[in-house]
């Protein structure tokens, strides 16, 4: 395919994920979908077909990957005058999650993308949430003929903790907040954790709550050694049900990514919210006859 080189001249989205840790290769997919979803959104508002997105360069370590608007004119793929197009772009991917990471160095106060945005910008950035020394990288690069070097136009950097906070706060954009009584702002410390053991302390049969009084408690060694209320995200109806449905959740153990949830200045946590079930481990006594 002619015309797909880096190293032809013109402009680039260069997209650099660093995630600390290895990624599983379907939630790599999941993340270009998202952003492809994303990119056609871009587009449609202004009712016109628009340039495909491809990737001319892919390297690993880190995930890096420049993308290039291309167009299929008179059967052959057609490389853009793309400086606007990646420039708009690159704009608004960033735009969407500084609106909701709440960059001290940016702007006081930006408009937060459609919740279509908002919820792609979250799935986009899942490789990286919930992980030590994750960050991620959006730059507008571009490829001159004189030069023959990548020059950078403008480049936007997020690091782990903001993309963290960037997580919750599109979670909080779609839901009420998931603890009776404690409201977004009296509540601001929340951490994402990803893949630790939760030991259930105490299960009923009734579906998972995501807030208010609940029956469910366990806990996560990792993060404290008393058993606290455990809540499901709504999101993701069939979390207690896998915990629940074919083991004894009070015999086996959880392989979990969860929201800790925390209040005001106390350093101990008040409660779990399970966003994902990685794998369920039965004890020796799958009976679940010790359920209330």
């Amino acid at each position: 395919m002619v015309g797909l080189s880096s190293r032809h001249e013109g402009d680039r989205i260069v997209i650099e994920l660093y995630p600390g840790d290895p990624v599983e290769l379907g939630d790599l997919s999941k993340s270009f979908a998202a952003l492809a979803r994303i990119y056609e959104r871009h587009y449609r508002q202004d009712g016109e077909t628009s340039p495909k997105l491809y990737v001319t360069k892919l390297e690993t370590g880190s995930v890096l990957m420049e993308i290039a608007p291309y167009a299929m004119i008179m059967g052959a793929l057609t490389v853009m005058d793309g400086a606007v197009i990646v420039a708009d772009f690159t704009n608004r991917l960033w735009r969407g999650v500084a609106a909701f990471s709440n960059l001290p160095s940016g702007p006081a106060r930006l408009e937060p993308p459609s919740l279509e945005d908002a919820r792609d910008i979250k799935e986009f950035t899942k490789p990286l949430l919930g992980r030590n020394g994750s960050a991620l990288g959006i730059k507008h690069a571009r490829y001159e003929k004189t030069e023959g070097e990548r020059r950078v136009v403008v480049e936007y950097n997020f690091t782990e903790s903001e993309l963290n906070r960037a997580a919750i706060n599109i979670d909080r954009a779609f839901e009420a907040p998931l603890l009776e009584g404690i409201e977004a702002e009296t509540a601001p410390r929340e951490q994402i954790k990803r893949e630790v053991m939760l030991f259930m302390d105490q299960a009923n049969r009734g579906p998972g709550k995501e807030r208010g009084r609940t029956g469910d408690r366990g806990i996560i060694p990792d993060i404290y050694d008393k058993p606290l209320p455990v809540y499901f995200r709504k999101s993701f109806q069939n979390l207690k049900s896998q915990i629940t449905r074919e083991v004894n959740p009070l015999t086996s153990a959880f392989v979990v990514d969860v929201h800790v949830q925390y209040v005001g200045g106390d350093p101990d946590p008040k409660g779990y919210v399970v966003t994902d079930i990685h794998q369920v481990i039965p004890g020796d006594d799958n009976d679940n006859e010790d359920l209330a």
